[in-house]
């Protein structure tokens, strides 16, 4: 199955993986209450599992830099 893990803030995709046997727990998403897994996972026959997180890019700009950080 192809697992595709795009950027929830930008939209852009960053990477795709070709996995034979998913196992949810390998992914990480086990964990996720049933609203999170809504919100995160979806699938699209072109795409297959699709994931949604935050890339470095858009991480490092909400989180490590954060508003105001270049006024500094």
């Amino acid at each position: 199955m192809k697992v595709t893990y795009i950027c929830d803030l930008c939209g852009q995709p960053q990477e795709t993986v070709e996995i034979d046997n998913v196992e949810i727990e390998k992914l990480g998403i086990n964990t996720l209450t049933p609203a999170e897994k809504e919100d995160i996972i979806k699938y699209n026959d072109e795409q297959g599992l699709l994931l949604y997180s935050l890339c470095p890019s858009c991480f490092e700009e909400k989180f490590v830099q954060g508003p105001g950080w270049s006024d500094l």
